[in-house]
């Protein structure tokens, strides 16, 4: 229903939205499904009198809510994805929709209700995990395999020409909407424009639903950011006028902390904040939920000030629908940001507020101008990881001791210990995204983060993956590790080595400026290749200078650019082992020809590698040089630091882990 508030904004949706022709859908032989609406009873545990585990969440009662809701809104089918109402990848606990209603709670993955069945799609990395959270009222959806139905195919074979289907389109970028709409029309069916989320009429605080952190605001000083937002105001118009548009219209969390040179707490990990920003060619508006600024905040953006264009105005949060619509003067051009690497774009919803004709979109200035980081950004990343370096080291120490001397050992313990080693660090805010303890067979999920009933004792008997980050004023961290307390198996040796190797592979070449990140990859798999295998996930993602650990980045390599390097292998119910490092692009020394474009990276996480997993006998000389020169840099940066810090048991620990390997 439409709430007063909100009446201009229902008036408009209803005027904007027509009506869709109805055609013949496609042949239901063109489309293979991955299973019947009845396949549930295939997945484990769903079969008559088995016991579910104790990690599936019963969804019965709330998918029978959901569907009451459905057939009031005379829907046929729901879509509820994984994102918030700024296209984020982490989102706050609040908005945790899809997680609610089926009880997964991967960071990627999508579900759709009909009346009468549901199905959830996932990417490999997931693929564990949805089935040990899912029910047995949901199918799986495997996204990745060549049978396996895409949303909107599984739907034809699920509803009839003529039903209508709805997501919120807050949360759905301008991008998937028009996809989903341009393939339903053209089978008969129809994406019904409705403003009330479902999930929220059914998740109610008596449920435990988490209401969104009142913290307020803190200003990012120039001494971390280096530029002040005037100054980045400045270029972002200056890329406005180029575009040959009127405004900005800037709805990535993280985009608008980093022009701002503000930082929140709004959701887990990230240190962002709920806001709208429009950026006009002389002046700004940044609209902000009740509570979020403070009288700091105020004098920090001149929100009061004569000088509109070194100010920016402050409004409420949700007036953004209102004044979106006045921007219908004949010469009006409104920049919307289209989706680029992990940024998803704007709203569906933001586009339609914009009055017909008048939204242009391109990829954010902002996102391509907080790719490259700036010399002091660049200094602060890499004394960020030091720091995070040092508290994961002792760590890695006190692990190891414990073990040895017979201490009980478990992954939750891994994570509360390793949290608190991190915040005792200068500059910390926490940590970097949920940590990924996972020893033996729990390492086989990439992603797995431990709870009370999955939790693993770690010992000597298999190896233990840890993927973990900070977030510091200074910087952003992320790091993965995999150890073997005992006596890994040749095959684990193997593996390990030659993840290792692909690491030190692509980290040493040098490369004509211009290339990409699906140009250089192979690189980092072929060792993995040799031996017959592979990974689903990606090797490189961006990441965020005190903001989001995975940040949209210009898939061009570029000086500056901070990203990971990340190869793993998972074997089902076995192991897993991933490596990965936080990198740099910089300038290379090159001996011949005349040409100064060429770059290199240069590793910004300084951690050792494992020399009980390392089978030196399988790496060149070149691969065994490199190991031991990025190991004497670990003990001469990370040992003074901690010598510094008067940590002696874990320096000596680190001179133990960095003995060079005889070549």
């Amino acid at each position: 229903m439409c709430h007063s508030t909100m009446l201009k904004l229902c008036l408009r949706i209803l005027v904007l939205v027509g009506l869709a022709a109805c055609k013949t859908p496609p042949e239901a032989g063109n489309i293979t499904l991955a299973r019947s609406q009845d396949a549930t009873v295939d997945r484990y545990a769903c079969g008559p009198e088995q016991t579910l585990p104790a990690s599936r969440v019963d969804t019965t009662e709330r998918l029978h809510r959901l569907r009451q809701k459905m057939i009031q809104a005379n829907l046929s089918a729901y879509i509820i994805t994984s994102g918030d109402d700024h296209q984020s990848e982490y989102v706050a606990s609040h908005d945790l929709r899809r997680g609610y209603i089926s009880g997964f709670s991967g960071s990627a993955g999508d579900a759709v209700i009909t009346l009468d069945s549901a199905a959830l799609w996932t990417d490999s990395r997931y693929y564990l995990q949805a089935e040990n959270q899912l029910d047995c009222n949901w199918i799986l959806m495997k996204s990745g395999y060549s049978d396996v139905p895409s949303i909107q195919e599984w739907l034809l074979s699920q509803i009839h020409p003529g039903d209508l289907i709805s997501a919120d389109p807050r949360i759905i970028s301008y991008t998937e909407w028009t996809n989903w709409d341009n393939f339903f029309s053209k089978a008969g069916l129809k994406l019904e424009l409705y403003l009330d989320n479902l999930v929220d009429k059914i998740w109610g605080s008596e449920e435990g639903r988490p209401p969104y952190p009142s913290d307020p605001l803190f200003i990012l000083d120039t001494a971390y950011a280096g530029l002040s937002w005037q100054e980045k105001i400045a270029a972002v118009r200056q890329s406005i006028d180029s575009n040959k548009s009127s405004v900005l219209v800037l709805t990535a969390l993280d985009e608008i902390a980093w022009l701002l040179n503000l930082r929140g707490a709004d959701v887990p990990f990230t240190p962002v904040f709920q806001s709208y920003l429009i950026v006009g060619t002389t002046w700004a508006t940044l609209y902000l939920p009740p509570g979020k600024s403070t009288a700091e905040v105020v004098a920090h953006l001149n929100a009061n000030g004569n000088n509109e264009a070194n100010s920016v105005r402050i409004k409420n949060y949700t007036d953004i629908w209102n004044d979106l619509q006045y921007f219908n003067e004949d010469g009006d051009r409104v920049w919307l940001p289209y989706p680029f690497s992990y940024a998803r774009g704007a709203s569906y919803l933001i586009y339609k507020m914009v009055p017909e004709g008048k939204a242009v979109f391109s990829v954010s200035p902002v996102l391509l101008m907080k790719d490259r980081k700036s010399d002091i950004e660049a200094k602060g990343m890499q004394n960020a990881h030091i720091r995070d370096a040092v508290a994961l080291c002792q760590f890695l120490s006190i692990l190891e001791e414990g073990v040895a001397a017979g201490e009980i050992w478990d992954e939750l313990s891994a994570v509360s210990t390793l949290q608190l080693l991190r915040t005792a660090q200068s500059l910390s805010l926490g940590p970097s995204f949920g940590t990924i303890a996972a020893f033996g067979p729990n390492a086989a999920l990439p992603h797995y983060e431990p709870t009370f009933e999955t939790n693993r004792v770690i010992d000597d008997t298999s190896v233990f993956m840890l993927d973990s980050g900070g977030q510091y004023l200074d910087g952003t961290t992320d790091v993965t590790r995999t150890i073997h307390l005992g006596t890994p198996t040749n095959i684990e040796r193997e593996i390990y080595t030659n993840l290792l190797m692909g690491c030190i592979d692509i980290a040493s070449t040098i490369f004509p400026e211009g290339q990409t990140l699906s140009s250089l990859e192979i690189l980092i798999r072929a060792p993995l290749y040799s031996l017959g295998l592979n990974y689903g996930h990606g090797s490189t993602h961006g990441i965020g200078f005190c903001l989001a650990v995975h940040e949209a980045f210009n898939t061009t390599y570029h000086e500056h650019f901070f990203g990971s390097q990340e190869p793993g292998y998972y074997q089902d119910n076995e192991f897993g082992i991933r490596l990965e490092n936080i990198v740099t692009v910089v300038k290379a020394n090159v001996t011949l020809g005349s040409d100064p474009n060429y770059l290199t990276f240069k590793p910004v996480t300084l951690v050792p590698y494992d020399s009980n997993l390392i089978n030196p006998d399988i790496m060149s000389k070149k691969q065994l040089l490199w190991l031991n020169d990025y190991h004497a840099k670990v003990r001469e940066i990370i040992g003074t630091e901690m010598l510094w810090q008067g940590l002696t048991n874990a320096y000596e620990w680190l001179l133990r882990k960095t003995e060079p390997i005889l070549t």
